[in-house]
């Protein structure tokens, strides 16, 4: 009879231990459409406002056609891709770099993208934000010792390190930018 007690309650556990495996497993697969989904309309929020300011940068250009980047910059820093730091580094030479590296996948990174690129004005004066790709710059990762997302890493003008830290709040993490 002890025999028979016995196997009944590890045949119950096994049921409820495959159970919850299964259930843990459906559950990660719905975490990871929801997170897809997430990034989708994340993008494409970007998208529509990335339209929206370009149309106002359309409509500030027409009112002060003497206003150059460099006064912006005078005003508030600056929030750039790595494409677009690459792609014009001399526009930055002036200015204290730091590359914000950034995760799609990353609550604490999308949340960052999304204050900066609505309000640069955060960004201290003469400060250029590099938002870079964590999960495809290794190169730039393994220069600096990055080891996960949401590190900022400020750079001479050289590239050679200068300061390097990881912060979830991102008035604290602006704040070590020295400028």
């Amino acid at each position: 009879m002890n025999k028979k007690l016995v196997a009944i309650i590890v045949a119950v556990v096994a049921v409820i231990a495959i159970g919850g495996g299964v259930w843990a497993l459906t559950q990660n697969e719905s975490n990871e459409d929801a997170m897809m989904k997430d990034e989708s309309t994340s993008d494409t929020m970007k998208k529509d406002g990335a339209m929206k300011d370009d149309a106002m940068e359309e409509d500030s250009m027409k009112e002060d056609s003497a206003m150059s980047e460099d006064a912006v910059m005078a005003k508030h820093g600056s929030y750039v891709t790595l494409a677009k730091y690459n792609a014009n580094k001399g526009d930055y030479k002036d200015t204290t770099k730091v590359y914000f590296f950034h995760a799609p996948w990353c609550p604490v990174c999308k949340a960052f993208d999304e204050e900066l690129s609505a309000s640069q004005s955060k960004i201290p004066t003469g400060a250029t934000l590099i938002k870079t790709d964590f999960d495809s710059e290794t190169e730039l990762r393994q220069k600096y010792g990055v080891t996960y997302q949401h590190t900022f890493v400020q750079v001479d003008d050289s590239g050679n390190l200068v300061n390097k830290w990881t912060e979830s709040d991102l008035d604290t993490a602006l704040a070590a930018i020295k400028v």
